[in-house]
């Protein structure tokens, strides 16, 4: 049932490569973890193909409906979608619909569960869900077995990018495991690799320390980055107690008009079969597939730009929104999961430049 590989990216890339063809499609949720478009197609030749919310709550069953839109329209344009991969944790109610969307196309559900112990709890957030594995629900009459597969790796829940090592779990398509199996020595982990972390998830006792600690230094980071943006009056997506970051929307800072289309604005997108699609570059150069819309105009363009080289004057970092596919400019991935002393000088250099901004624009450039 299991099969072990140097990290989540070769067990996608593995996974990818048995259940799609050349040219086929696999959609993902936005924002998303840029890497993807790498993993489902550098081997595979598959195509990533990001799913927009478009106002929906992209955590809820109705964003499911936006799968399936962009699944049709997907292929009326040929391309045939084979899997959809699931990255972020979701009510038991959500992960169902999930399976029986799977199930109504026949299509592969792969879910990546790298954040599974990476749980915590603030008082702004008691009130979130328990992370729910796809492994946990019973799929008779939601799905059939074999169209499930569950990723999980190393690097993130154990902070550990350089020791690589993830694992494939599919209970009920020992077809796949075979077939996959063929390949998989071209992404063998090591064997210090492998004794490393046999011997560490065999100590109990520091595993169960381990989570512990890790679970409330992450609250911790939460909690001072929250109260950072709180203090500037910077709004972020609420109720998530899972990850290392957290997507925070800067627009009011960059302007309100931030992502408005110009008429004669050559670069703005509109949604729709015969008018302009603008693709998202994404960081290493990657892009969707074609007739992926990304909200956006020149003038949003220009201001992410000129933020993001104030921060970089300031010798701070954090993510732009375009590196992740999101659906509009003005969005920031900012991580918290960083020793305190190193967060606290950060948010002081960003609160800086936050300042220099208000100053600059008068609340918006």
């Amino acid at each position: 049932q299991l099969l072990v590989a140097g990290g989540v990216t070769s067990i996608l890339d593995l996974v990818t490569v048995g259940v799609a063809d050349e040219g086929d499609g696999i959609l993902i949720g936005r924002p998303l973890y840029t890497s993807f478009a790498k993993d489902v197609s550098s081997r595979a030749g598959a195509k990533m193909i990001p799913v927009s919310a478009e106002g929906k709550d992209p955590m809820g069953e109705e964003m499911v409906e936006q799968y399936e839109k962009e699944l049709q329209r997907q292929e009326k344009l040929g391309t045939k979608i084979r899997a959809v991969i699931l990255s972020r944790k979701m009510l038991l109610n959500t992960l169902k619909a999930y399976m029986r969307f799977c199930q109504k196309y026949h299509i592969h559900l792969i879910s990546d569960e790298v954040y599974a112990m990476s749980i915590y709890k603030t008082p702004s957030n008691a009130s979130a869900v328990p992370f729910t594995s796809a492994l946990a629900i019973d799929t008779t009459g939601l799905i059939d077995a074999n169209l499930v597969h569950i990723l999980y790796g190393m690097s993130k829940d154990f902070s550990s990018n350089g020791l690589r090592s993830g694992v494939l779990l599919s209970q009920f398509n020992p077809q796949l495991l075979s077939s996959l199996k063929s390949i998989a020595l071209f992404s063998w982990p090591s064997s210090v690799t492998e004794y490393y972390w046999t011997t560490l998830l065999n100590d109990r006792p520091f595993v169960d320390y381990y989570f512990t600690e890790n679970s409330t230094r992450l609250a911790a980071g939460y909690a001072r980055l929250t109260a950072f943006l709180t203090s500037h009056g910077i709004k972020w997506v609420e109720g998530s107690n899972a990850g290392f970051f957290l997507w925070a929307d800067f627009r009011d800072i960059l302007g309100k008009d931030i992502n408005v289309v110009d008429d004669d604005d050559d670069d703005g997108a509109k949604r729709g079969g015969e008018e302009e699609q603008v693709e998202a570059t994404a960081v290493m150069s990657e892009k969707p597939a074609q007739g992926q819309v990304y909200k956006t105009s020149r003038k949003a363009k220009e201001r992410d730009d000129w933020f993001f080289g104030k921060m970089m004057e300031a010798k701070v970092f954090i993510a732009t929104g375009d590196a992740f596919f999101a659906e509009e400019h003005g969005w920031y991935r900012v991580t918290f999961s960083v020793p305190e002393d190193i967060l606290k000088v950060g948010l002081e250099r960003l609160g800086r430049v936050l300042e220099e901004v208000k100053r600059e624009s008068g609340g918006g450039r």
